[in-house]
């Protein structure tokens, strides 16, 4: 996982990242957003109420995710990226049908990562038609990783948004169990990022048919 630390601080690793890390802030914060959005529509006001209900990323940034984000691109040389935002507060008590609405509000942000990628495949081949050189790998950084974003988020794993979704289909006293797992999320993850190493290659294995797809109905 990790480079040497020739290559990750090298000028062009260090060019790359400084452009793509808005990018994917800025991703990540339309991400918990939708989140916003979403939960709003459905009932929750709770999001609306604490000021998350805006575009304004200085709401949604958390430090220590933003840090993780240049800290892994470094470390890894430009081979991996991982970080996070605030979370949206979601009460599902508020929705018709709690576990239907919470996965309804989870599946939002990954979806649109989706979006993103989409429109940065649109711009990558209609607006500058195919570049390359910086411009070409930050554009095609930011897609890959919107659509890693979309696919990582959507396993089922606490806190992320797939276990939303995988407990919509679970029993209320099951879908309530898995919920206390949140609390371990983060150390489940971590473990599985540093020790699992057959995640990514599930991971590559979602997300480039993913890519594939969104390319060519990009037109490329």
């Amino acid at each position: 996982m990790f480079g040497n630390l020739e290559s990750a601080f090298s000028p062009e690793n260090l060019r790359v990242l400084a452009l793509v890390v808005p990018i994917l802030i800025l991703s990540m914060v339309l991400h918990e957003l939708a989140h916003a959005y979403v939960a709003n529509r459905l009932g929750d006001p709770t999001a609306r109420m604490l000021g998350r209900l805006t575009p304004n990323p200085l709401v949604h940034i958390d430090p220590m995710g933003s840090i993780m984000f240049a800290a892994t691109w470094i470390l890894s040389g430009g081979s991996f990226l991982f970080g996070w935002a605030k979370p949206i507060p979601v009460q599902p008590r508020f929705f018709n049908h709690p576990q239907r609405g919470f996965a309804i509000v989870a599946i939002a942000g990954p979806l649109t990562n989706i979006l993103i990628a989409y429109v940065i495949a649109l711009v990558y081949v209609w607006v500058f038609s195919y570049p390359t050189g910086l411009l070409g790998e930050v554009l095609a950084t930011a897609f890959v990783m919107n659509v890693l974003l979309a696919v990582f988020n959507m396993l089922p794993i606490p806190p992320l948004d797939g276990s939303r979704v995988l407990a919509a289909f679970m029993p209320r006293e099951m879908a309530a169990a898995w919920g206390r797992l949140d609390q371990f999320g983060f150390m489940i993850l971590f473990g599985l990022l540093l020790f699992f190493r057959p995640l990514f290659d599930i991971i590559n294995a979602i997300r480039e048919p993913i890519q594939r797809l969104l390319l060519t109905l990009a037109g490329a």
